[in-house]
Order: structure tokens, then sequence, then C-alpha cells
């Protein structure tokens, strides 16, 4: 009599199995929600490095002042320095620190002051701290009014560690950021 051997686990295997994934995602969890949030916070400050960045280098592109600023409506500044809801970057050849919408400025003449980006409001988790209202720079690249820190922190339940991240705009305008504890 020949008896064939079935293929297969025993339950007590499968059991086995199943405690074994069963730790594994209870440790891995808590490790992919800090992967979600380190990468939901690093995403919005590289936003307003670049739009820092643009702001800068369109300064020297253009030869005239570039300002960004906090920007409720992405249309003016607000002067509030509310970040948070967003920001925009426009030429300011007047140099009147007032986006001045005129016919063609959409269009980026010369002429006249000109909307170059704008960003909206940041997710609800994430709050940006800053004295700075707007950040002037010049045809040189400098920023005029002695670069400003801004810090970009997770909503306090939700911070652990190091997931906040500073901003420094210094006073020849390069952005530094840097990693730093929870406020």
């Amino acid at each position: 009599m020949n008896m064939k051997r079935e293929n297969g686990f025993t339950l007590v295997e499968l059991l086995i199995s199943i405690v074994i994934v069963t730790t594994l995602l209870a440790m891995g969890i808590p490790s992919f929600k800090d992967f979600l949030k380190n990468n939901r916070l690093v995403a919005q400050s590289n936003g307003l490095v670049a739009a820092l960045q643009l702001a800068r280098s369109e300064a020297v592109k253009r030869g005239t002042d570039t300002v960004i600023c906090a920007s409720s409506n992405q249309t003016s500044c607000t002067g509030n320095g509310d970040w948070d809801k967003g920001w925009t970057v426009f030429s300011d050849i007047d140099r009147n620190g007032t986006h001045n919408v005129g016919a063609s400025a959409p269009l980026c003449e010369d002429t006249e002051d000109c909307m170059l980006r704008t960003d909206g409001a940041l997710s609800a988790n994430t709050k940006i701290n800053t004295t700075a209202a707007s950040l002037r720079f010049l045809p040189t690249g400098m920023a005029s009014n002695g670069g400003a820190t801004i810090a970009l922190n997770l909503v306090s339940d939700n911070c652990e560690h190091n997931q906040a991240r500073r901003i420094q705009v210094t006073l020849q305008g390069h952005t530094i950021v840097t990693k730093q504890a929870c406020p």
C-alpha cells in the first residue's frame, strides 16, 4: 500500500505564522506612522524652501526686488504673518511691498509687478512659526530684511523627537534647513 503525504500547513504551523505576522505588524505600524509624518513635514518644508529659492533667483534674474509673503487668499499679502494659510511670491518693481494687479501683471511684463507663485494652506497638522510677515530679496540675491527664521512644527500632540524643521534664511539669501526637537 502506497500512502501519499499531503502538502500544506498543519493547524499549529498556521497559528504560529499568524502570531509572527501579527507581532511584526504591531511593531511596524507605529514606525510607518512616524515615517508618514516625517515625509509630510519634509514635503511641506521643501515647498516653502522652493518658494524662497524661487523668490531669490527671480530677484537676481529680473534685476528687481522680489517678495515672498504670507497670504491667505494667494493674491495679496495678508500682513499678519500667518504662513499656515499659504504664501505668494511676486516681483515688486515699485517696491511698495504689495502686489499691484494690473492688466498685464499676469503676463510678467517688465513694467508691472508680476505674480510668480502661490501656495495654499498647509495640512492641518502643521504649524509655521516666524516673526517675519514677508521676506524681500534684492537684485543682488540678498535678503533686505536681514534674513529670517521659520519653524515648521507638527501640531504638538503629533510631534515626536526631531520631527520639526527650522528654515534659516541668511542675510545673503541662502536657505538652511535643519531638523530640530519638537517644541
